[in-house]
């Protein structure tokens, strides 16, 4: 099933997605590392991924590596342990959407981050074959790395990631590129992940604003 899924997910990632709603997990001091809900009297501590949902993962520590995040989830079903497959798969296809999201901003802004005047620029062209290249390459290389069920909903919750730096890489070592479009690639690459980070830690700082002012 994962193969298949996958394999299918892979035009999304070559041309993007457009109506995809980037989510990103960040910092720490914007978000708890722990979410607490209320349920039937009961405190529940939900992980903070299963919360904000797919994304790119900025670290706050040394240890850390960038990455992007793919959140699945389903409900609960006989036999049980069709859960945990189905949101392992569910979140696979998440993390497509947002590599696809990636990808889709590499085109887009490309032109805007580096002239074609200055050294090591890359056409669109070019760059296109680049994510064509890598796009399934990318997808096989996912991991599932966390899970989490429910308590008393009985959903399932998976966590799946690839590092940035994997993508990034894998992009650049594109044979047709030379080296200034090699270092181009990087360049654009790490451009557009930053510039998805600032996005969401601006809607998150808004949103835990506009939670302490409701409940004033």
């Amino acid at each position: 099933m994962k193969k298949t899924i996958l394999l299918a997910a892979g035009t999304t990632l070559m041309f993007g997605c457009s109506t995809i709603n980037t989510d990103i997990i960040s910092r720490p001091d914007i978000v708890d590392s722990k979410l607490t809900l209320s349920a039937e009297a009961n405190e529940i501590n939900v992980p903070a991924w299963v919360f904000i949902g797919s994304g790119v993962f900025q670290p706050d520590n040394k240890g850390g590596s960038e990455a992007f995040f793919g959140v699945g989830k389903t409900k609960p079903m006989e036999p049980a342990e069709q859960i945990q497959l189905i949101a392992d798969d569910d979140a696979r296809n998440n993390l497509a959407q947002i590599l696809g999201d990636f990808n889709e901003g590499l085109i887009k802004y490309h032109q805007s981050v580096k002239r074609s005047s200055e050294p090591g620029w890359i056409s669109e062209e070019k760059l296109q074959t680049a994510i064509n290249d890598t796009a399934v390459t990318m997808l096989l290389q996912t991991e599932v790395v966390d899970n989490w069920d429910h308590p008393t909903t009985g959903e399932g919750f998976s966590l799946a990631q690839i590092d940035f730096k994997t993508v990034q890489e894998a992009l650049a070592a594109n044979a047709d590129l030379s080296d200034g479009e090699q270092e181009s690639v990087r360049f654009i690459s790490k451009w557009v992940f930053e510039n998805m980070k600032l996005l969401k830690e601006r809607k998150l700082l808004f949103g835990k604003v506009s939670r302490a002012m409701t409940d004033e």
